[in-house]
Formats: C-alpha cells, structure tokens, sequence
C-alpha cells in the first residue's frame, strides 16, 4: 500500500464536531453525507474538495457523538486528517474505517488553506510543499497501521482468523 500521499490542505478550527462532519439526517448514507460534510464550517469544502486532499484542524477534532463521521470522508477519497488532537472514539473509529488520523501539534501554525501537502502515513512525517517546512506528527501506533494497511478492522481480524482461533 502506498505510505506517502499528496494534496491540498483545507483548514478547520478547533472542535469540529461528528454532527457536522456526517449530519444526523443522512448518517447512514455516506455519499449524501459527503456531499455536505464540513459544509457548516466551509460551504466549499463538499463542491471542491479533491480526492487526496487532507482536512487540517485544531484540537478536538471530531468531538460529540460515536457516529461513523469518517465514512464521509472516506466516500470523498481524501487522504486523511491531520490534526492538532483528536477525540478518541473519532480516531479510533477512523483507524478502523481504514482511514488515517494523525494528531500533529502545531500543523494549524505550519499550514494554510491550499497549501500542498505530503504524508507519510507510517512514519508521520509532514512536509508542507508549499512553503518547504515540515512538522512530525505522532507516528501513528503499529496496530493503527496494520489496520490501515489491511483495509480496515475486519479485514485485519479476518487476515489473523486464523492466529485468533488458535489464542481461543
């Protein structure tokens, strides 16, 4: 699977929440969702974002409720998130989903709408094309990657059946 990915920054503030990211009317659809997600932040977000692009954001990201928000994301083929924190039941769902979170102290400081972007998913690394500056983001946790790059939770589980039914 490929580790490094490119594309433009959208930027966010601090505490975006799941609501807003999936509403609650259309969560169980997530090509309706995508065409509206983060519109209450970005009217432009859902028409312009390209497959690729990254959301960037501050602390919080994801915050409220343990719907699958990221599934939005996923149905628009972003390459993933970069955040200054995000809310565990978020990242982890992401994680899940096969899509990558990755938590990034000072990226909002590093990083302005239309900005190109290149990630290191594995490693963490972010380099802002930009402006020729790069930031570490926390790398992200083996498991967190083996998930990843299996496609997802259950992809991961199935390719360990196996090895877990030999555990039990």
């Amino acid at each position: 699977m490929q580790e490094v990915y490119k594309g433009k920054a959208w930027t966010f503030g601090n505490d975006i929440n799941t609501e807003s990211i999936m509403p609650t009317n259309i969560h169980h659809d997530v090509n309706k969702a995508a065409a509206v997600c983060m519109a209450f932040y970005d009217p432009e977000f859902p028409k312009k974002a390209q497959p690729g692009d990254f959301v960037v954001a501050g602390t919080n990201f994801g915050n409220s409720s343990s719907r699958p928000a990221v599934g939005a994301f996923v149905a628009m083929k972003l390459s993933a998130v970069i955040c200054e924190s995000g809310a565990r039941i978020f990242v982890r769902n992401a994680w899940n989903l096969a899509f990558p979170v990755l938590e990034c102290e000072g990226i909002t400081e590093m990083v302005n709408r239309g900005d190109e972007l290149e990630l290191n998913i594995v490693t963490g690394l972010v380099k802002n094309l930009t402006t020729n500056k790069e930031i570490q983001a926390k790398k992200p946790l083996d498991v967190q990657i083996d998930r990843w790059r299996a496609g997802g939770f259950m992809q991961s589980m199935m390719a360990r059946k196996d090895e877990i039914e030999q555990a039990v």
